[in-house]
C-alpha cells in the first residue's frame, strides 16, 4: 500500500507499461481501433477511446467506452486503464475488455455502449444476458 509519505519520495515514481497491441477490428469497409493517449475535451480522459476509420484510413468518428478520469494525487500514467482486448461478435457490433476486466459492447451503428456483466463469457454474455 502506498502511503502520502511514500508518494512524495522520488524512488516511489512508479511508470506502468505501455499498453497491450490490441489489434484493430474490420467490419465492412469500417476499421475499428483503440485511441491510445488520445484525450477528448473531458480534461483527464485518457484510454478507453475508441476510433472508427474508413478503408482509406481517414477518421470518422471517435466514442467514449467508459470513464478514466485521473485522481490529482497520484501519478497519472498508471492510472491509465486501457483495452485488453477487442473482437467483432455474431451481431456485427464490437465486444471490448479492458485492463481492469471490465467488458463492453459496443452498437457501432448507433454508436452505443452496454456494459456487460462481469465473469461471463460467449454469445449469451456478450448478449448482456446470464448463461442457465
Amino acid at each position: 500500500m502506498t502511503t502520502s509519505s511514500d508518494r512524495d519520495s522520488p524512488a516511489a515514481v512508479v511508470s506502468r507499461l505501455p499498453p497491450a497491441r490490441v489489434a484493430p477490428v474490420t467490419i465492412g469497409a469500417t476499421t475499428y481501433r483503440q485511441v491510445v493517449g488520445s484525450t477528448t475535451p473531458e480534461p483527464g480522459q485518457l484510454g478507453g477511446m475508441l476510433g472508427a476509420f474508413a478503408s482509406d484510413g481517414a477518421p470518422l468518428w471517435r466514442l467514449k467506452i467508459y470513464d478514466n478520469r485521473r485522481q490529482g494525487d497520484l501519478e497519472g500514467d498508471v492510472q491509465d486503464v486501457y483495452f485488453r482486448s477487442m473482437r467483432a461478435d455474431d451481431a456485427g457490433g464490437l465486444v471490448i475488455e479492458n485492463e481492469d476486466g471490465a467488458r463492453f459492447r459496443v452498437d457501432v451503428t448507433a454508436r452505443t455502449v452496454t456494459p456487460l456483466p462481469a465473469g461471463a463469457s460467449g454469445a449469451a454474455a456478450d448478449a448482456g444476458l446470464r448463461p442457465d
